[in-house]
Parts: C-alpha cells; structure tokens; sequence
C-alpha cells in the first residue's frame, strides 16, 4: 500500500487542531487523556518518581550544591594536575565499541566544509526552517554543546552535517526529507542517539562529496493505545522507557514490547525496530512489527526524486483505502491530527485496528516456539531479512510510526540469583529449566560470568544508584548529555575524566546490590538472574517445581559422586522486595557502561561484541591460540536467546583492531552471527543478501549510505 509524494504534490501544511469527534475512526471505548499528563510526554518523569516513592532516598539541595562543587573542584585539580599524563594515555588506546580518547575529525575538517556546495545545498538550511521553524533547524558544521549530541556516536563515529533538522509533524519529516534529497544530500536518520555502532551519526572520511543532513525525530514523541490497550501507536520520537511507563499507567494489567538494556537512555522504538534489537524478555521477543509508516526515496521516469509513504499501520479510518484520491486528506494528515490532539491532552475515542491489521504482526508472535527448538540455527541476529522493511532498515528507510502489541503483565513476579560451578551445569540448567517448553518460558534469563560481577562492582556501583533512584527514561539521557558534553570540553583530559572520576570514587559509595547476591557473585564462576511470572495458568508453580527438581537431582549427585567431594553446589537466592529487584536489573543494565569505566581507571583498553550463538551450543567460543591473552574477559548474555555481549580488556600497546578481527572470526567458526542487537552501522560488514535487502530498500543510497559494509556513493557506484 502506497502513497506516492512526488516533487509536484507535496503535502500540505495543516494549521489547526481538527475537532475531536473524527468519522473516519472506529470507536471502542474511551480513553480520556488530562491536559495537565499529556500521552506524548507521558512521564519517562513519572517513572523516575514512581521510583523515587518507592523508596526513602532523598537529597536535600545544600548536600546536592556541595557535592557539585566538590565534583568541580576535584575535577580541576585532577586536569590541572595530570593533564600531560592524561594526554599521554589517550595515544593508540581503543575504547569499546572503537571509541578512541580523542577524535582526529576536527583535524582532517569535514567534507561538507571541503566541498564547495550547490545553490540547493546553500540554500537548504532556510529551505527547512520554513518547514519546522528556525529555532529547529540548527549548524552541524561547527559543533556546539547543543549540537555535539546529534553529531557525535554513543560509542562510535563522529562527523559533521550541513544541518540538523528536528521535524515536529509526520507531514513536516516527510517534507524535510523530499527537500533534502532534492538538494542533493544525503540523510542520516536519527532517534535517541544510543546506537553503538556508529550508524547513526555523520561520516565525513568517505569518498562521497554529498554533505549530510541529520533528520531527527526525537520531537514526534506521541503515543497511544489502541484495540483496548492490546496494542500501542508510536511516533517515531517515542522513547523505550516512556513508553514502557505510559502503558503501566494506561492499563497497570499490560506490559510494553521487549525492554532494551539501555532502557536508562530511552532509546526510541522506532530504533529497536530499525536494529531489530533484543532486550532480556524472553517471552516477547525481539523489538519487531510489520504495522508501520514509513518512507522510501526513489527515483521516477522524469527524473525526479519521489518520497514514497508505505502505510502498513491496519488502523481503521488510517488505511490508504479511507481515503478517495485527490481529496486532499491522507493517512499521514489524519494521523497528525489525532496525534496532536493525543499530545495537548484532548478526549478522542480510542481508534481500532482494521481487518487487515489484525491480520499483521505488531511482534515476533512465533518467538517463544522459535527459542524453545534447540537447533544450531540462532534465536536472533542483525543481519535477518524476514518481515516489513521496517525491520532491521538500519536508517535505509525513514520510519515515521509504528503500532506494537501489548503483553499481559504477571500477577505474580519472582526473582533468582543462581550460581552454578560449571558451564556445562549452568548450560544444562538454561535446557532443562528454562527452555523446556514454550508456555513456561521465564521473563527473562540474564547470565554474567565472575568478571561481570567483578568489572560491575569496580566501576558500575554509581550508575547502579543512579539507575535505582532515579529510574529510566530523560533523567538519565540528560545526565548521559551532560557526561557526553563534559567529554566534548577543549582540554585534553575532557574526553576520560567522566570515567576517571566514576572509577576512583566507586568504592567510596556502598555495594549497589545485596551482599547476599554479590558473595555468590564473587564466588561463583556462572550466574544467573533469573525472573520467573504468574500469567494466569499455573506456569510459576510449574517453573519453580523444574528448578526445585534440577537443583536437587545435580546437588544429590554431587554429593554422592567422590569426585564432587569439596566442590561447589548450585545455589540460588530470591529476591525478597521490589528493591531488591530493582537494584539487581540496575546492575545487569549498567554492565557496558561499567566496562567502559574500567578500562579507562584501570589505564587499560578494550573491545566490545555482540553475538547470537546457535541455541544448542553450550560453550564459550575459544579465543585464537597466537590470541593475545586478555586481562579480562566479561561475559554477559540473554542466556535464554543465546545472545551474548562480550567485553574483552587488553593492556595498552596491544593491536585491538587485530584481536577484534581474529575473535569475530572464532564467534563465526562457532556458528554465530554477529552482530546480534547493536546493528552493524560502521563496524559491520552485512551479508551479501542483507546488503541486497537495503539496497533495494533505498536504491539511490542517498539513506544513510556506508551501513553494513556497503558503498557510500550515489546508487552505490553503479552507473
């Protein structure tokens, strides 16, 4: 189902709010929205204060104000002090994800400043502020502590653009992106700016002379519930976390789709559907919807540049059959309008799903059978090619909306630390426990190896707390902008302190989790947390009666066999509060971050992986024997999906570049995919049929060239 946009039928420009009472939607039952807590911004703050109730944490300002200065403080002195010793240590030091201490680009200059620009490239600045306003059009040639976030990766890559461009309508991102392409440039799409392999900022070290313009959609940040809450509309601006808070709130027996682990930095939906993302929740799956709006750029028989919406969203009164040709109104303006009215916190009759929706996936509904057949295929990975061309687009289309299920929420929630003293037993446990039939599949499975907990409780103990009290969602983002902008200051020891300075004053502040979790931690090589439901049918009793049965049979054993004599037990210990649960998904979740912390204060290096093994495979894949030996090896991983996150520290003056390749190579050998959640961006090079999957998906290349591997240039460099 096509819309077809060409240069001589633009949209037009809708002024005014449309009256609540539109015909062309189905009515179910109401839903009443307050002015005064609008969908749209429904509370990534609420989420941070539900948290904040739940708890006697409190700061009084006066103690707030002396920290911030003793932070300042200790923070000049530190730079003053050590600004030749920190500049030294940034020489050749590879950071996950391939982040480096400092950035070469200032230097080089970018190519939009090398290049000397067009009429249509000059002029197209002036050209968008008339679309979105001045004040949302911003220079992405010279950075600035407003402009660094959209221009510099969470972990990789860093660039200029010729702008920044933040639409505030559905129809303004579309005309935003047919002025771009008519200019000639390039658009790199972008949500929260969380990815980790640098496909969603700027490149300016490539061979294509086009300047780049940065299309944001952070701003179209609306939501809402349809079909009585058993589904949810998102704009394209959506954040994970605000989302996740808004359906409890919404409908307190509902859960939203699967929950990332940077859920903290409230990375928007539409980015786990452009990766294909994971998260730890088993019996939801990946993030994945065939229910979309979205655009193409292609190019028609007189040559110019078409913007293609394709309307898959299967909402009554939204589908493209709704509307008679040439009447002036269309899915896209409808969806404005009722979105509008949705943000400024209007009355409209929840809308419904249409025949034909209800006919399309809003999830990956086949994923709990799919994890439960223990074959050597992988639960998940990046370079998967099934489903609407939404799915793991990596910015090769412009997804403007997107319509998820909702998943009934347990009436009941346990939750485990389990240590066991093997990998073969901790393996045998994820077989025979966890996965033993898909109706009984756990909430989710976390594994982390000693390392893990170790690396978590050297450099993580802050951001653990941080994560405990302040919840997720903008609260952590902006402290996240504020460590990033700290990172962009003009001295050299900027870009580590942040680091640095969670590092020596971690074991100032007390363990962030339980000691009764971390002792098993440190004692036992394999863990897991696990969190176990009631979903209405018994499946609790029935988990608990497996694990009770699993633990007692490989404990009878070892007891009796002589060869056990002395050795360790599988134990476990439950978490008896909702804070107890809390901090142990904190610590689970701050895990990269940690590592990152790590190797800075330990003046070390380091690379980081993220790979789905085949869901028999039982091991850990070996590192190469002419390898360079690790000085720590963290492992921690979706155990349930198979999907592992690595994060290996090397000392200085070792090639990680090399280390990175020959491990990738040993994942592969194993019969694993990577990556697995990141997306490949920059650091990727896709499969052949996933390059030809993109390449049809955007064949003027002018979405995000350069992803997975392929050529930056115009159609790809073919004629």
């Amino acid at each position: 189902m096509l819309m077809l946009l060409p240069i001589s039928a633009r949209l037009s420009a809708r002024q005014a709010i449309r009256p609540s009472s539109s015909k062309s939607f189905s009515f179910g039952r109401s839903l009443t929205l307050r002015s005064s807590s609008t969908a749209a911004a429904a509370t990534a703050s609420s989420a941070a204060n539900n948290n904040a109730n739940n708890t006697n944490f409190s700061i009084k300002l006066p103690t707030v104000a002396a920290l911030v200065g003793a932070s300042l403080l200790t923070g000049y002195c530190v730079g003053s002090v050590h600004t030749e010793q920190i500049t030294d240590i940034q020489k050749d030091r590879a950071l996950p994800k391939g982040e480096r201490g400092c950035c070469s680009c200032d230097e080089e200059g970018s190519k939009e400043e090398a290049t000397k620009l067009t009429d249509a490239q000059t002029q197209l600045s002036t050209k968008l502020q008339k679309i979105v306003g001045t004040s949302h059009v911003h220079d992405g040639l010279h950075e600035s502590s407003s402009t660094g976030k959209f221009l510099k990766g969470a972990r990789l890559g860093y660039g200029k653009a010729l702008c920044i461009v933040q639409p505030g309508t559905l129809e303004q991102a579309i005309k935003c992106l047919q002025a771009i392409v008519d200019a000639g440039c390039v658009v790199v799409p972008q949500g929260s700016n969380t990815g980790l392999t640098g496909g969603s900022v700027p490149r300016n070290d490539t061979e294509d002379t086009r300047p780049s313009v940065v299309l944001s959609m952070k701003r179209l940040d609306a939501h809402f519930p349809i079909d009585d809450g058993k589904r949810v509309v998102c704009l394209a601006g959506v954040g994970i976390s605000t989302l996740a808070s808004s359906i409890s709130n919404w409908f307190p027996d509902r859960e939203s789709h699967s929950i990332l682990g940077s859920t903290f930095l409230n990375p928007t939906t539409a980015a786990g559907v452009a990766f294909g993302s994971g998260g730890t929740l088993m019996r939801k799956g990946p993030a994945r919807t065939d229910r979309a709006l979205y655009c193409k750029v292609s190019r028609n028989k007189w040559g110019e540049n078409t913007v293609e919406v394709v309307n898959t969203l299967g909402i009554e009164g939204l589908q493209d059959s709704d509307f008679q040709e040439h009447s002036g109104e269309n899915p896209v303006q409808k969806l404005d309008v009722y979105a509008n009215d949705v943000r400024q916190g209007y009355r409209r009759t929840m809308a419904k799903s249409s025949k034909t929706g209800l006919q399309i996936k809003a999830s990956d509904t086949d994923y709990q059978e799919k994890v439960c057949q223990y074959t050597k295929d992988v639960s998940r990975h990046n370079s998967d090619t099934t489903g609407e061309d939404c799915n793991r687009s990596e910015g090769k289309v412009l997804i403007l909306a997107t319509v998820h299920d909702t998943f009934q929420a347990p009436s009941k929630k346990r939750m485990f630390w389990v240590s066991f003293p093997d990998m073969e037993t901790t393996a045998a446990f994820r077989r025979e426990v966890c996965l033993d039939n898909p109706a009984d599949l756990p909430i989710s499975c976390e594994y982390l190896d000693r390392d893990s907990v170790d690396i978590i409780d050297r450099s993580g103990r802050i951001a653990t707390y941080l994560i405990r009290y302040l919840g997720t969602g903008d609260i952590m983002g902006y402290l996240w902008n504020v460590k990033s902008a700290i990172g962009e200051l003009p001295f050299s020891w900027a870009p580590l302190f942040c680091d640095k300075f969670l590092h020596v004053f971690n074991n100032w502040v007390p363990e962030a989790i339980p000691s009764k979790f971390l002792n098993k931690g440190r004692e036992y090589d394999h863990n897991c947390m696990v969190a176990v439901g009631e979903f209405g049918d018994g499946t609790l009793d029935r988990f608990m009666e497996r694990m009770d049965a699993f633990i007692k049979k490989y404990n009878d054993k070892a007891l009796a066999d002589d060869v056990s004599e002395g050795g360790k037990m599988i134990t476990y210990v439950e978490a008896e509060s909702q804070a107890d649960i809390t901090a142990l998904n904190a610590f689970r979740f701050v895990a990269a971050l940690a590592f990152k912390t790590y190797v800075v204060g330990e003046d070390l290096q380091g690379i980081s992986v993220d790979y789905g093994l085949p869901k028999n495979y039982e091991g850990v894949p070996p590192l190469a024997d002419s390898a360079v030996k690790p000085l720590k090896r963290m492992r921690y991983s979706h155990f349930g999906c198979n999907v592992i996150h690595e994060d290996i520290a090397y000392a200085l003056g070792v090639d990680t570049h090399t280390e990175h390749m020959a491990f990738k190579q040993a994942v592969e050998v194993e019969g694993g995919k990577l990556p697995a959640e990141h997306g490949h961006g920059t650091e990727y090079r896709a499969p052949q049929d996933t390059q030809k999957r993109w390449m049809n998906m955007d064949p003027l290349n002018v979405l995000n060239p350069g992803i997975g591997g392929l050529s930056y240039l115009p159609k790809y460099g073919q004629k």
